[in-house]
């Protein structure tokens, strides 16, 4: 006697439409979002609270250690308790942290604000692989390469369209609406998560959804190797945003608005490229190069900026905002499909969240980064000495890509049958 399908089952890429990636997507842009919209927002708080960059950078600490602990905690939730459910109460948190950080009236209570946004945003991502998976192996086939660029694009476009969002909302009614835009947003998660997303099965309540543990991750080395690139990549690109940012405010002497808008080229080209890249996902070849090209691109970004200074001219900032966009394309998309192909098919959610706390890893060295080289400001010669540690950094991270490429195509070299007919004797 057969089983009854389950309720969400559709055949092949039926299952993966553009209400299902819309539903996951939403969410997922929140965590991002939240990690870069702050950037524009840090000079306004300091001067509100009459502090110096080093205190705010609390605000972005913060959010990256809730967020650490919180990925692979809701990963691992949603793994075992359903990623619906997960993923619904992760909006909820949203909301609250949103209001939290409206109404704040010390910098205190605005870190602790960012505390619930980040665990809050924590749970979106690892709960849209977990449900990917899942939908995938009820479909009977892979997720659509659509699929994946789908949220590749979702993390790292809403990532850069932080800031300009910021210096807008900054500009119409303040920082604090920094804040206050989280609430329409994870209204907007949880209408199209009830309407959307396939309910959690009875059976997971119990726990018998996600198996395996985190020691079981520890043990699958390119895995752990994907999470390494991955932090590193991203201490380079926070390291950008947040410097280059606070940089054009106050070293160029720019408004926020502005300096926020000098970021679109980034978010439009990345959004292109993470299209492009989610389709040569399937090929091999070209599959191989494609984060040693993300890495080379990074070196660029980051060796361009320790030759700007107050002069540098709007256009040449332009092309430098391109150049990141390039990379972030290229970065992300590619350890997503790492990541995705590396992890056990019960443990993806834990795996996507860790994914996540290696990128907030990163993202806390860039902090700590950025408070060491600029002090209480960001002046030209502070924006050297950045530019000269992400570019070493960017270059050891190409090095070690290289590598892994170039041992890469040897392993396919050496598994593909010999269509010479001869063979080696």
């Amino acid at each position: 006697m057969t089983a009854p399908p389950r309720p969400d089952s559709e055949p092949g890429q039926a299952a993966f439409g553009p209400r299902f990636v819309t539903a996951v997507s939403v969410g997922s842009l929140l965590n991002p979002i939240n990690s870069s919209i702050i950037a524009i927002a840090l000079v306004p708080i300091a001067h509100h609270f009459g502090v110096g960059a080093d205190a705010t950078s609390w605000l972005v600490s913060a959010l990256y250690l809730a967020t650490a602990i919180g990925q692979p905690v809701l990963g691992r939730l949603a793994d075992r308790l359903g990623p619906r459910r997960v993923y619904l109460a992760g909006l909820v948190t949203v909301a609250a942290g949103g209001l939290l950080g409206y109404w704040a009236p010390t910098l205190g209570l605005l870190v602790a604000a960012r505390v619930v946004i980040g665990l809050g945003t924590s749970a979106a991502y690892p709960a849209a692989m977990s449900m990917v998976r899942r939908r995938s192996q009820r479909s009977g086939g892979a997720a659509p390469a659509s699929v994946m660029g789908a949220l590749a694009m979702a993390g790292q476009v809403s990532m850069v369209l932080g800031p300009p969002l910021g210096g807008l909302l900054d500009a119409l009614g303040g920082w604090r609406w920094i804040f206050l835009v989280n609430l329409p947003m994870a209204v907007a998660g949880v209408v199209s998560a009830l309407l959307w997303l396939p309910r959690d099965e009875p059976y997971e309540r119990s726990g018998a959804g996600g198996g395996g543990s985190l020691r079981d991750l520890a043990g699958n080395r390119p895995l752990l190797v994907t999470y390494l690139r991955n932090a590193v990549t991203f201490m380079a690109t926070y390291g950008f945003l947040y410097g280059w940012t606070q940089w054009l405010e106050q070293g160029r002497g720019l408004t926020a608005a502005i300096a926020g808008l000098l970021l679109m080229p980034t978010s439009a080209v990345g959004a292109v490229v993470s299209g492009l890249a989610a389709r040569a996902d399937g090929t091999s070849g070209r599959a191989r190069w494609m984060l040693p090209a993300g890495a080379a691109a990074l070196l660029a970004g980051c060796a361009w900026l320790p030759a700007l200074d107050g002069g540098a001219s709007i256009l040449s900032l332009c092309l430098l905002s391109m150049v990141f966009g390039v990379q972030n394309g290229l970065n992300i998309v590619g350890n997503q499909a790492a990541m995705y192909a590396q992890a056990p098919p019960g443990q993806i959610g834990m795996a996507a969240g860790l994914l996540r706390t290696s990128q907030y890893a990163g993202a806390i060295c860039s902090a700590l980064l950025i408070s060491v080289t600029y002090g209480e400001r960001a002046t030209d010669e502070g924006l050297h000495r950045l530019g000269v540690v992400l570019t070493v950094t960017s270059a050891l991270l190409l090095a070690g890509t290289l590598v892994t490429a170039i041992r890469a195509g040897g392993a396919a070299r050496a598994d593909r049958p010999d269509r010479a007919g001869g063979g080696r004797a």
